[in-house]
């Protein structure tokens, strides 16, 4: 489906706030350019619109203690040699970067990390993260870290602590965007609590549609965009509906034992356990329930209803996600996003604040 409405696609900026196609591209066999099996390619992109993105370098926490930093500069690598260097998208830091990369109709690739296991409890490896281009960072992964709680996890430290807060603060001297997807909502409170920059949650969702720990209650919502900061939402079925999230439950109990045994065997081996944590992943959506796009639009209009429009945009989580809604199976896809958006009452000039402006305008703030 392509865009329709002039008045609309003019200036229209698609920007996602988060994508694991790096993650992907480790397979030598794959390239950037076209892959069957994507979410995210150079085909793909041109068909869909998209102007930019923002990559993370997700780091399995079987990784940790040890062995997290060189997977998460191989990550790096991999995007510098498949994607930076033939030329297929820029690396920016800044909106003023992004702005001049935009101008030359190329896609504009900001980078994160994606779990704070990654740093290994050194602020010298955050700033050297830093160094390299990084500018934004969750707080943990599914695991809690050694300084903060998961969404994913019994509590460990009840929130941030007294490191977590010392990571916490150097990020906001360094003018790192505090991204809080994934964090516990005590972890998301202590930052609140000692900080006053504004704070993204990149690919998250409203759990007053999905009630699952791994969404934002509203009183968050409201604490974030309060501040300015921004909420991308993810398009996995799983985070978006909650008789999925269960449906995908019992599959996880169902496996659960081949998931233990295949931890015991390779405890030793991360890169067996990451290989089969995944193949795991895709049998956990295995006889749930499809949804489309308005499942997503459902949330996007949530948020918007408790933060303001300003707050609100895309968190995809593509290439990360072993299932998507029926209708938005990949970035070829966004003109569908936009014509669900209109056919929604959405105007044009909200329109574009969702698909890009707001995360845009969030990043501006950290501008140096």
């Amino acid at each position: 489906m392509k865009i329709q409405n002039e008045r609309l696609k003019k200036d229209l900026i698609i920007f996602d706030a988060h994508c694991d196609t790096a993650n992907v591209l480790l397979d030598p066999q794959l390239s950037f350019i076209k892959r069957e099996q994507s979410h995210v390619d150079m085909e793909k992109i041109k068909e869909g619109g998209l102007n930019a993105q923002i990559f993370a370098l997700w780091v399995n926490p079987a990784y940790s203690p040890y062995q997290a930093i060189k997977k998460a500069l191989l990550l790096y690598h991999i995007l510098e040699k498949k994607v930076f260097l033939p030329g297929y998208g820029i690396k920016v830091t800044t909106t003023i970067e992004m702005g001049s990369v935009l101008r030359k109709n190329r896609l504009a690739c900001w980078l994160s990390l994606e779990g704070g296991h990654i740093i290994e409890n050194s602020i010298e490896i955050l700033e050297f993260f830093y160094s390299l281009g990084i500018r934004s960072m969750t707080l943990t992964h599914s695991k809690n870290t050694d300084w903060a709680d998961s969404s994913g996890e019994s509590p460990r430290w009840d929130g941030l602590n007294s490191l977590g807060r010392k990571i916490v603060a150097r990020m906001e001297e360094l003018g790192m965007v505090i991204d809080v997807s994934h964090a516990s909502d005590k972890t998301v409170e202590d930052v609140f609590d000692m900080t006053s920059v504004p704070l993204m949650a990149s690919h998250s969702n409203a759990r007053a549609l999905c009630d699952i720990p791994r969404n934002l209650p509203d009183d968050l919502i409201k604490e974030i965009t309060g501040r300015k900061g921004f909420i991308g939402v993810n398009f996995f079925p799983v985070f978006l509906k909650k008789n999925i999230f269960d449906q995908a439950s019992k599959n996880v109990e169902k496996y659960k034992n081949e998931y233990q045994n295949i931890i015991q065997v390779n405890k030793k081996n991360p890169d067996l356990i990451n290989k089969a944590e995944w193949d795991l992943f895709r049998k956990y959506v295995r006889g749930t329930d499809k949804i489309d796009v308005n499942a997503v639009i459902d949330h996007i209009v949530h948020i918007a209803d408790i933060g303001g429009i300003d707050c609100v945009g895309l968190g995809s989580d593509f290439d990360g996600i072993n299932s998507t809604p029926s209708d938005l199976i990949d970035v070829s896809c966004y003109p569908t996003l936009v014509e669900g958006l209109t056919l929604r009452g959405f105007t044009a000039k909200e329109i574009r604040k969702i698909m890009g402006l707001n995360l845009f305008h969030f990043l501006k703030q950290f501008d140096r």
